[in-house]
């Protein structure tokens, strides 16, 4: 089954009497309860043509029973409501996937701003405790950047760089974009020279002045809240954001809304930036109860409301979770995974890559090469680059680690490479798929079983990919190896080694196929 609550990387058998099934997932739950992935559907689709959509204002559980049989609930702690499903039976599974996103999804689809795929986003991972120092760490990354040769690309501010920088002086800005002396005009104005993204979320510190002016100007609504009795006041609900205490977005208040949409302009006339990361915007049940007007407790209104609001924000934003939102002009940032070669790391990519793409999120910000859930830099050279060779592939490639760091001059070669093939043939290719999404809803990217769905075979290769029709890519995913079990799909065509230029039969399994360290095994289908 595909789905949306899941385990990262990992395969649970289910028991189906008609086919062999696996259940791809983003997190382990078994383990980490709240361990959602960034973008959730109750969607189900099952190897042997059977699709489950489940009405999304019903609280749900999701589990294997005893038996190993996939289970839906409604809460048993919640008012009894049925649970309301809709079954769509199909003769394979690629037809009833056709099926289920036609009624998933009945808006038009959107895309986003496709100048992003051709830019490599490298994350600024100074820690510093003012705006001018960020400034000053800007000009030294960017820099370092250009020497090294890997062309134009976005750097990423946290959220703690983003609100040192728009609470810099303005006195001081100005004095700046005014230009005091020739010698200080020619570094003026910095930040605007550069290509930044910045990171907000709904989030307010209960510290800062903005909040305490809320409770005294009449503004206190702006934040989530509950009465202190049944007919009693207001009172804003304390939440806990990178270890602080914050309180959070009311985002059913026309005026909350106003105000944040105002900052955000703000920014951009400050910082002049075109992408921003939005965070933040996971809700859970106890949220959902301060929301207005009062609907059904799912658990995820707050992030479907916040993605309209990111949407209003340009068709560059990025943001970090989605449910019934992959018809909007917004890029999904990936879980952040462990810098390791296991499920939760590197071999989590690409299932998490199909689980995104199959409920209809195409346009994506994988994490970031080597990973980055531990926010330490990668060291083992072998684990960077074949994340590298990955993430080539996908719609944008993203760093938390720069090259340099791994010491060798053949990294920093092969990032050169890898990000010139990536604007070179992966892009375009996208850019054609993205059309026929728009039109169809078919993903860019593609499990095997998509050109071969009645073959056993491909339900279970959670190690290759397809990009539309016509490339499948099957990257090392174990340490050591560079050789790799490879199934080609069938479906009355051929495939093409693109390095080698031998043609293969589809339906061919080649065993033990060399793929050495600085290369990936790409294949080309031919009629």
């Amino acid at each position: 089954w595909y789905g949306g609550a899941s385990v990262r990387g990992q395969s649970w058998p289910i028991n189906d009497q008609n086919a062999t099934t696996k259940l791809f997932t983003v997190s382990d739950l078994k383990d980490n309860p709240s361990g959602y992935g960034s973008a959730l559907e109750r969607y189900f689709l099952g190897s042997s043509g059977v699709a489950v959509f489940v009405s999304p204002d019903i609280p749900l559980q999701l589990g294997l029973d005893s038996r190993q049989q996939f289970c839906l609930q409604s809460l048993p702690s919640m008012e009894r409501l049925p649970l309301q499903y809709t079954v769509c039976v199909a003769h394979n599974v690629r037809a009833a996937h056709q099926e289920a996103m036609q009624q998933l999804s009945q808006h038009p689809r959107e895309l986003p701003n496709m100048k992003t795929l051709w830019l490599p986003f490298w994350k600024l991972l100074a820690k510093v405790d003012s705006g001018p120092k960020v400034e000053r760490e800007l000009r030294t990354f960017s820099n370092r950047l250009r020497r090294h040769q890997l062309g134009e690309g976005v750097i990423s501010l946290n959220e703690h760089s983003t609100n040192l920088l728009s609470d810099m002086d303005h006195d001081y800005l100005n004095s700046r974009k005014r230009g005091i002396s020739k010698r200080l005009s020619r570094d003026l104005p910095l930040v605007k020279l550069l290509n930044i993204s910045i990171t907000l979320s709904p989030f307010l510190g209960v510290d800062t002045r903005q909040f305490h002016a809320s409770l005294t100007d009449g503004t206190e609504d702006y934040w989530l809240s509950l009465p202190s009795t049944p007919q009693g006041q207001l009172i804003p609900v304390m939440s806990h954001w990178r270890g602080t205490f914050c309180v959070k977005l009311n985002i059913t208040n026309p005026g909350a809304v106003s105000w944040f949409l105002d900052r955000v302009e703000s920014l951009q006339a400050h910082l002049g930036m075109e992408y921003i990361m939005l965070e933040g915007g996971e809700g859970n049940l106890f949220e959902e109860q301060t929301l207005r007007p009062p609907e059904a407790l799912s658990g995820d209104r707050y992030i479907r409301l916040l993605a309209d609001v990111a949407t209003r924000m340009g068709d560059s934003t990025i943001v970090t979770a989605g449910t019934r939102s992959s018809h909007k002009p917004l890029f999904v940032r990936m879980t952040p995974l462990q810098s390791d070669w296991s499920p939760m790391g590197l071999k989590g990519i690409i299932p998490s890559l199909l689980h995104h793409t199959l409920l209809g999120y195409n346009f994506l910000i994988p994490d970031a090469v080597g990973g980055s859930l531990s926010g330490d830099l990668v060291t083992d050279e072998e684990l960077f680059i074949r994340w590298l060779e990955i993430v080539a592939f996908l719609p944008v490639i993203s760093f938390h680690t720069p090259p340099w760091v791994c010491g060798e001059d053949r990294v920093l070669n092969l990032t050169r490479a890898l990000v010139a093939k990536h604007q070179r043939d992966v892009v375009p290719l996208i850019e054609k798929y993205a059309e026929e999404w728009r039109l169809t809803g078919n993903p860019i990217y593609r499990p095997m079983w998509w050109l071969s769905p009645s073959d056993p075979v491909t339900f279970t290769i959670d190690d290759q990919f397809l990009i539309g029709d016509e490339v499948l890519v099957a990257p090392v995913v174990e340490k050591g190896a560079v050789r790799r079990d490879i199934y080609l799909p069938d479906g009355g065509f051929q495939w093409q080694d693109s390095r080698s230029a031998q043609v293969f039969d589809g339906g061919t399994s080649l065993q033990d196929y060399p793929v050495p360290l600085e290369d990936v095994a790409v294949f080309i289908r031919r009629s």
